[in-house]
């Protein structure tokens, strides 16, 4: 009986020891630091051979009062809770290393220290690619944006070469006119893409809004008659002015005009209707179309950066157009119902001029 207990009693002293003999390899093998400080004794009971690796041109940083400083420079000053269980991330020598500390058992802090240096060039690289990527659909927005005018300019000067001897002078001055308001766009545009930005500072006054959509209308009606589409305008009785750029406000409308028009691609009976109403000190410009609409899922992720439902598109036209009536002071609402048409509302402030 007596033998039989010894023997059990060995047995479990030699279980324990191979128990201990395993944690003690895997904790020197694993790749990661481990660095165990006792808080009572303020002294450092325990350090991998990784702890040692990454601290081995630094070795007097491998005490109790050095590794606290290092790792730990809120231990004292701040709750536990606020401090154990969370990542950091330090900047030593050639390394970026990630770090987790831990109270054990009220007594023992076990910090868990992992090299991320090559991870974080890695990301480095990946961010870099992404934002090559990025730039690139930037570059492809503007683009698109700068294509507009000129071949509105183009088509125009070419009207009026082929016609030049048979139009008055009044008519000539009116193509010429046109000309120049989409040479005046490149320009703003030009001057935009210098400091790779589309939002300059706005030349803010007031713009006579009746006024002013006749002219937009007369540059888009053609193009937009040619793809069938009716394009018109009711403007409110009490609405005569509003507060804007009238750069910015031409090129808001016109991605307006742009985006219905896509939407209308593949219906029957094209209409795009420009309203102007006054609420309160506001005035609405409404920008319908009777296409193709959108779901909630599409509408909840219209101006986030690069999101788009065209095949061809940048995801960058209503990021853009948003950021243009923001600087006007302005605001933008867009609502649609698939396979009803979509409603898109510029609030602009009203203008001084207005009774």
């Amino acid at each position: 009986m007596r033998d039989a207990a010894i023997e059990n009693l060995n047995m479990a002293h030699s279980e324990n020891h191979l128990e201990n003999s395993l944690y003690a390899s895997i904790m020197e093998t694993i790749d990661l630091g481990i660095v165990i400080l006792d808080v009572k004794t303020r002294e450092l009971i325990f350090k991998n051979k990784f702890a040692v690796e990454i601290f081995q041109q630094t070795q007097n940083l491998l005490d109790y009062r050095n590794l606290l400083s290092l790792l730990l420079t809120d231990y004292g000053s701040k709750p536990e809770k606020e401090i154990f269980g969370k990542n950091y991330t330090l900047r030593f020598k050639n390394r970026l290393l990630g770090y987790t500390p831990y109270m054990i058992a009220d007594n023992f802090i076990w910090i868990i220290i992992r090299d991320i240096t090559e991870r974080s060039r890695l990301e480095s690289i990946a961010e870099a690619v992404n934002s090559m990527d990025n730039i690139s659909f930037v570059f492809s927005g503007i683009r698109h944006e700068l294509g507009n005018p000129i071949n509105s300019i183009k088509m125009t000067l070419s009207v009026l070469k082929r016609n030049l001897s048979e139009y008055s002078p009044e008519t000539v001055e009116k193509y010429v006119d046109r000309a120049m308001t989409e040479i005046s766009r490149v320009e703003f545009l030009l001057r935009a893409l210098k400091s790779f930005s589309i939002f300059e500072k706005p030349e803010i006054q007031d713009v006579q809004i009746d006024d002013f959509l006749t002219r937009f209308i007369a540059l888009v009606r053609n193009d937009l008659h040619q793809s069938g589409i009716e394009i018109s305008k009711i403007v409110g009785l009490n609405v005569t002015n509003i507060s804007a750029d009238p750069r910015l406000l031409h090129q808001v409308l016109l991605n307006l005009i742009t985006n219905a028009s896509d939407a209308l691609e593949d219906q029957k009976n094209k209409k795009i209707t420009i309203r102007v109403i006054k609420q309160e000190d506001l005035v609405a410009m409404i920008v319908e179309d009777n296409g193709c609409g959108m779901s909630k899922e599409a509408q909840a992720n219209l101006f986030k950066p690069f999101y788009t439902t065209k095949t061809r598109g940048t995801g960058l036209g209503l990021m853009i157009t948003l950021k243009m009536v923001t600087l006007m002071k302005g605001n933008m609402e867009i609502n649609s119902i698939k396979d009803k048409g979509t409603s898109v509302t510029i609030l602009i402030p009203e203008g001084t001029r207005n009774a």
